[in-house]
């Protein structure tokens, strides 16, 4: 199976936080992609791509954009718009229109202002796809079945409520794989924070790549042409041995 790219970013900043690209980095990426003829799209159409052909679609990649920050619509849009591109942003809901102030936010990018849900329903309008990020961005490991419930149906209800759209596509909080079988009836498409392309995955399990790791116009181009899936081995065991030192083992997928 063709192997797809499914590339996330939170925050276009300068503040050099960890979820953070520079809106000039970004520029550059996008310029890059364009040029080496890939082009950008939403989950929600790679998805449905996979689903007719049995594959997912050459020279493409999926833009996924996480928590649904303000900077969104004044950086990337016009950018993706340059281009011809489109993306998923995935919004928590009850943080639309407010701040990212879930939890004391990751140093450096401080508190920051999310997208209102004007902006979601002009997003809808110029062609991207708005998914579900849960109502108030929880570990999804530490609810019960009442609360994941309220945590990851009603954030589709919620979008479908205000901006009038069918809702496909979720992002796990913390990339953190937890009632998976709740996601799966509930959306289309769920995607985690691990690091590697998406090929036989399940749809409610797939991969992403964050772009905290993928900086340069040479690295992207490197990604898209599978010549990084090595590289992205050994981040990912890095990675895993770094949170098993520091929280113990991850708890299993829990079921609803």
């Amino acid at each position: 199976m063709t192997r797809l790219a499914i590339l996330t970013y939170h925050s276009l900043d300068d503040s050099g936080s960890v979820i953070s690209v520079t809106p000039r980095v970004f520029a550059d990426q996008m310029a890059c992609l364009a040029d080496e003829g890939v082009y950008g799209v939403t989950l929600r159409d790679a998805v449905a791509y996979r689903d007719l052909h049995g594959s997912w679609p050459a020279h493409r990649v999926v833009l996924a954009f996480d928590d649904g920050y303000a900077n969104f619509a004044d950086v990337a849009l016009p950018i993706l718009q340059r281009h011809a591109f489109r993306a998923t942003v995935f919004l928590v809901t009850r943080h639309v229109g407010g701040h990212n102030d879930w939890a004391p936010p990751p140093a450096g990018v401080g508190t920051q202002p999310l997208l209102a849900w004007a902006q979601a329903i002009e997003l809808t309008a110029a062609g991207l796809e708005i998914g579900a990020h849960t109502r108030t961005h929880r570990d999804l490991r530490r609810l019960d079945a009442a609360a994941a419930r309220d945590e990851i149906s009603g954030a589709r209800q919620d979008i479908e409520d205000r901006v009038g759209v069918a809702v496909e596509s979720f992002a796990y909080p913390f990339g953190h794989r937890a009632w998976t079988d709740l996601v799966a009836r509930e959306y289309h498409a769920g995607c985690t924070t691990e690091l590697r392309r998406a090929g036989h995955h399940a749809l409610h399990e797939l991969p992403r790549i964050d772009m905290f790791y993928i900086r340069t116009p040479r690295r992207l181009v490197q990604l898209v042409r599978g010549r990084l899936d090595g590289w992205l081995s050994v981040r990912r065991w890095g990675r895993a041995v770094r949170q098993a030192l520091a929280t113990g083992p991850p708890a299993p997928a829990r079921r609803v």
